[in-house]
């Protein structure tokens, strides 16, 4: 464990010699005046906030905020310590915030409170001492004021947290075409991000042009620190951004849209489990927060997210069904945007990258993400040895047996974590049936996608063109096998893993395509070799290996594509007709897939 912090806040004062201190590296924040290293600013704010902002929400606000910068700038450790539950990247942190309402802040309920839900989200060790504020702060340096005296619409039902993600849009865009009004607050923690995130908003005002407000919010600390990037207390803050703008439009709480699979996290890897895997919008996580916005606020007050029980491809289907599918390009899923370049916003390689690139292609709207928007391809892409393969083979491997398990097999295998997300629903065992029955769709997409995908890329496969690292080559190396979880290790000590038969049954069949892709290849250049031929002077490919020309009507006709949807295939794929032959035409002097598949059989 890295060595334990204590973060004296606002001006407070603390003696080395001090109880609070004695062990601990001490780490100074402040948020105004000319020694601020944490900056707090809300953009495009009607000026009736500044009236109506208590004293403790400032106090919140600030508290948020020194948190998520000192959780941001406290870097983790990099290996277990064991199986069961200390990491040596755990950490312990404390907090000497100066407050304006000492009563509240020190009521012991509330002191537990705020750090109940600190150490749920971060799997962190949090204390607070709140010491009276003895010099009034100008809070106003918080706040960039519009011309407007007031907001163009009061009382929403929620205010909604818009991240430019996938599934925040998605929410948005199912609330506005509702006929609602929309309070979306986001937040922005470096520049890089912001330009992506206006360019969006602005795309969906064209839509709703009367219906959207947008208050964006920077809170970041000074570059000096250091750089986490797990930033597991998001939603610690996220929510304190909402409540202050939600008490300023008097709304009845502040909404999240994140997907039923990322709320829960159910155990994929060692890479994401405890704190590596986020809890920023688990059931348990919003009921602590709901429980302590209520007591900010002192009204009921409710923090929620409306998405538990959908996949990420049913929000990517809500997108389409919407009419708003041409917006996805501007949204950004990367856990690692924060660090990357203006020029590619994803990275390919981390768990919602990979997420977001099996959910769209899952609801055929792959024309709508880009490959050259990813820095290495999701599926044939280059990876790290260790997190990055770790990850990918996982995701698979954990979708592969969502989807070939029973829900009472899940049921059984997940009973804690259902148990503890259905906590506080009020027909639970009805939850309980739907998160079994949506994990069941999720993995039926990760294996519809999977087998799709080494269909489309069967010729780059034979020829060996995609790297030894990537994803698809790690399934083919039956890496996806090789299980981590004590559930996994129970069955191969049984030796009759019905996850580890089904993940075979799946790699025995691509294993057969391939033989028989091979076959078909021999067979289309012997019999048909001059078909596939244009009769004008062009560069000779190396013996065995495709053209580009032949890869594409090949692939086609692997597929199964027929009539317009071949002619479609081969001519977005940049095949234009040969000398009589125009594309629809070819197909039909080409033999099918059977017919090919019998003639190199026989």
């Amino acid at each position: 464990m890295i060595a334990p912090r204590v973060f004296v806040c606002s001006g407070g004062r603390v003696a080395a010699t001090d109880p609070v201190a004695l062990g601990r590296r001490i780490v100074e924040l402040e948020s105004v005046g000319s020694n601020a290293n944490v900056h707090i600013c809300f953009e495009n704010v009607a000026k009736v906030l500044q009236r109506t902002i208590s004293p403790r929400l400032v106090d919140f606000l600030e508290i948020a905020s020194y948190v998520y910068s000192a959780d941001c700038a406290t870097r983790r450790g990099t290996a277990w310590t064991d199986q069961d539950s200390t990491e040596p990247w755990g950490r312990d942190l404390a907090f000497v915030i100066p407050v304006r309402d000492l009563a509240f802040w020190k009521s012991p309920k509330i002191t537990h409170g705020v750090a109940e839900v600190l150490s749920f989200l971060s799997n962190d060790k949090y204390s607070f001492d709140f010491v009276p504020l003895e010099h009034d702060r100008a809070n106003q340096e918080y706040f960039a004021f519009m011309d407007k005296e007031d907001w163009p619409f009061y009382a929403p039902d929620r205010v909604i947290m818009f991240s430019g993600g996938l599934d925040s849009l998605a929410g948005a865009v199912e609330t506005a075409k509702r006929g609602e009004n929309l309070v979306l607050v986001s937040h922005r923690p470096v520049s890089t991000l912001a330009s992506r995130q206006e360019k969006l908003f602005e795309e969906f005002r064209k839509e709703f042009p009367q219906q959207l407000l947008h208050v964006p919010v920077w809170i970041n600390k000074s570059e000096r620190f250091g750089q986490e990037p797990t930033q597991r207390t998001r939603s610690f803050l996220y929510s304190a951004l909402g409540t202050v703008v939600a008490e300023s439009v008097e709304a009845g709480g502040v909404r999240f849209f994140e997907n039923g699979i990322v709320s829960l996290n159910l155990p994929v890897a060692d890479e994401a489990i405890r704190a590596r895997a986020s809890r920023t919008t688990h059931p348990m996580a919003l009921e602590l927060l709901t429980s302590l916005c209520k007591a900010v606020t002192g009204r009921n007050f409710a923090i929620d997210n409306p998405y538990l029980f959908k996949t990420k491809t049913d929000v990517v289907q809500i997108l389409s069904t919407a009419g708003a599918a041409h917006l996805i390009p501007h949204t950004c899923s990367c856990a690692h945007s924060m660090f990357k370049s203006r020029a590619q916003w994803h990275c390919g390689t981390c768990s919602q990258c990979i997420d977001r690139r099996f959910a769209i292609a899952a609801a055929g709207l792959l024309a709508h993400d880009s490959d050259t928007d990813y820095v290495s391809d999701v599926f044939i892409g280059p990876r790290k040895a260790g997190y990055e393969r770790n990850m990918a083979a996982d995701f698979v491997r954990h979708g592969i047996e969502l989807c070939q398990r029973s829900e009472s097999e899940l049921a059984a295998s997940f009973n804690a974590e259902i148990s503890r997300a259905v906590r506080h629903e009020p027909k639970r065992s009805e939850a309980a049936e739907r998160m079994l029955s949506m994990h069941k769709r999720h993995g039926e997409a990760v294996e519809r996608v999977l087998r799709e995908q080494l269909v489309e890329q069967a010729a780059n496969i034979v020829h060996g063109r995609i790297d030894d690292s990537s994803l698809l080559s790690l399934v083919i190396g039956k890496k996806h096998l090789l299980r981590q979880d004590e559930m996994i290790s129970e069955n191969r000590e049984e030796g009759s893993s019905h996850g580890k038969g089904a993940a075979k049954d799946l790699l025995d069949s691509l294993t057969s395509t391939m033989t028989r892709l091979e076959r078909i290849t021999d067979s289309v250049f012997a019999k048909f070799g001059d078909a596939l031929q244009p009769k004008r002077n062009v560069k000779k490919t190396k013996k065995g290996k495709l053209g580009k020309r032949e890869t594409v009507i090949f692939t086609a006709i692997l597929i199964g594509h027929k009539g317009p949807k071949y002619c479609a295939f081969i001519e977005r794929n940049g095949v234009r007709p040969m000398g009589r032959f125009g594309p629809c035409q070819l197909f039909q002097e080409l033999p099918s897939r059977q017919s090919l598949a019998e003639k190199s059989s026989g």
